[in-house]
């Protein structure tokens, strides 16, 4: 078979693509800052780029969306901090007496289940699957504890994320147009094509579901305040965090408002297991297609392939940005396959 010069450019910058991947993940760990950096940027570009095209020059067009963003934190913080705070420490004074009584629940319902009339093999099936299930719980319990203390552990680098994504923002046409000058001339096209079905991607993913999410929390911490359940702030802002990873964050998020609801009483438990519910259905049905519009082009098996694999092998960061990267992927993967043929 006889290699081209064309093949052999394309493995080049394949084998150059990989060795990078692999050099970015080995410093991982410093790369906290920059990457949050860059979906702030991106995040953000959009107002910029308007009020440029609307006269201000690009610098200006910034610090006016950076004083508005800095304004809606404070304003926002100094009513809602104090109150997440309080809930927080409540919380924590409560804590023991909340684990007491979610194990005296435990109990009494192991023995009624010990006690039922269930056919030994139909038990005996369910015992293996409660065990799984209780082993994968404690998995991904350990890994979204051990993934919120590593987000904590790089707060000093997170508090220059903001510095960071000025400078991107302020240098994003640059940037982007050095990019296309390191590639031959005859690439440049092709990467202008790639390049924009990357940002339609990332645009359905990131801006998208990170609307969705902040819409997400707001209903739940409205729906449970209105339902009297204790703590409805901080479970609406872990609701809309947990949002954000597609099919399992949604049943996990509902996992504590539905647990503390059952200490109160069952059909609290049963109020707010379809808040959550409705909740849901709006998001799939009316919030997430018309703020998400069309989907990122990922089969539900897909999906959860890239849940499971970003988990494994990065824990909460991972199955965050499983779906974004395989998303991606996809991208790079149906240019490339288009190139070579």
């Amino acid at each position: 078979m006889v290699i081209t010069k064309r093949t052999l450019r394309l493995g080049i910058i394949l084998i150059a693509l990989i060795l990078l991947g692999y050099f970015l993940w080995r410093v991982r760990s410093g790369l906290y800052p920059f990457i949050l950096a860059f979906l702030l940027a991106y995040l953000l570009n959009p107002a910029v780029c308007y009020l440029e095209n609307h006269g201000l020059r690009r610098i200006w067009a910034i610090a006016v969306v950076y004083a508005v963003l800095f304004s809606i934190i404070i304003l926002g913080g100094s009513r809602l901090v104090p109150l997440l705070i309080r809930e927080i420490e409540a919380f924590g004074r409560d804590f023991p007496a909340i684990v007491a009584r979610v194990e005296d629940l435990a109990q009494a319902l192991q023995w009624q289940y010990q006690n039922s009339v269930l056919p030994y093999s139909l038990r005996q099936a369910l015992d293996k699957t409660l065990l799984l299930l209780q082993g994968e719980v404690q998995a991904f319990v350990s890994g979204l504890v051990g993934g919120i203390i590593t987000l904590l552990s790089h707060f000093i680098g997170l508090a220059i994320t903001p510095i960071l994504a000025f400078y991107m923002l302020h240098d994003w046409h640059e940037i982007k147009e050095r990019l296309l000058f390191l590639l031959p001339p005859y690439w440049r096209h092709e990467a202008v094509m790639i390049f924009r079905d990357v940002d339609k991607v990332l645009a359905g993913v990131i801006r998208g579901q990170i609307t969705v999410a902040i819409i997400v929390g707001l209903l739940v911490s409205l729906g449970l305040y209105l339902l009297n359940v204790r703590y409805a702030l901080m479970i609406g802002i872990i609701a809309g965090l947990l949002d954000v990873i597609p099919y399992f964050g949604a049943f996990i998020g509902a996992s504590p408002a539905v647990t503390l609801a059952l200490l109160e009483s069952p059909w609290l438990a049963l109020k707010v297991g379809i808040l959550f519910l409705v909740i849901h259905q709006l998001e799939g049905t009316v919030i997430g297609p018309k703020v998400l519009g069309e989907n990122v082009g990922l089969h539900p098996l897909s999906v959860i392939f890239a849940l499971f694999v970003g988990g494994e092998l990065a824990g909460l960061a991972g199955m965050l940005l499983g779906v974004p990267v395989a998303a991606l992927a996809k991208v790079f993967g149906r240019h490339l396959v288009r190139i070579l043929g």
